[in-house]
């Protein structure tokens, strides 16, 4: 049987389903979107944050992909995520080293948002009117907490800086027994650098 590439790259062997009952098996909906991330300029173009990522060699195989997925702690959980860059911060290559399953809130609450925010330290925005800098956080359930405002942009970031780590330190308890302890690790160890 000749293997048919995904995205270019990928390789399904057909050992395991793509699809059971005409729907998208959990893994093959991974494997799918992890190489579109990677590899589809169209993609790229409305996301390009993900321009530079890549695939392990070993993730390229949807089969060792599917089995790595059986042993990961926290994949057969609803709602959860692939996440490849809280091990290593940055990191651009999704690996069996690298990647971990995360609760979507956790996950979300570590997205930067370049984009949006413009020059800016990560969490200050500036408050024309008040000629003050403004620090914000947002919270797990999408709730932005305000901390205030502040005279120096620098000051602003501190007081997110701090609310951010610490309330990451919280969930990282919260989900100490639920998450793999690499995770549990990096998130109690958290800095927030001023040009996340």
């Amino acid at each position: 049987m000749s293997s048919k590439l995904v995205c270019g790259v990928g390789i399904n062997s057909g050992k395991y389903k793509a699809k059971v009952n005409g729907k998208l098996t959990k893994e093959y909906n991974l494997w799918g979107n992890m190489l579109k991330r990677c590899y589809s300029d169209r993609f790229h173009l409305l996301n390009p944050t993900y321009i530079g990522c890549t695939v392990s060699n070993n993730f390229l195989h949807y089969e060792y992909f599917y089995e790595w997925c059986q042993e990961q702690i926290g994949f057969n959980n609803d709602d959860w995520q692939l996440d490849k860059d809280l091990l290593i911060k940055g990191n651009k290559v999704y690996s069996e080293s690298t990647c971990v399953f995360l609760p979507k809130g956790l996950n979300n609450l570590l997205v930067k948002s370049d984009g949006s925010r413009g020059e800016l330290p990560i969490g200050v925005c500036y408050h024309k009117r008040d000629k003050s800098f403004m620090s914000r956080v947002s919270l797990n359930n999408g709730y932005q907490k305000h901390l205030g405002s502040f005279n120096s942009e620098i000051e602003a970031f501190n007081a997110y800086k701090t609310s951010k780590e610490s309330y990451i330190k919280e969930l990282a308890e919260k989900y100490k027994h639920q998450i793999d302890e690499r995770a549990y690790q990096v998130l109690l160890d958290y800095q927030v650098e001023i040009d996340d």
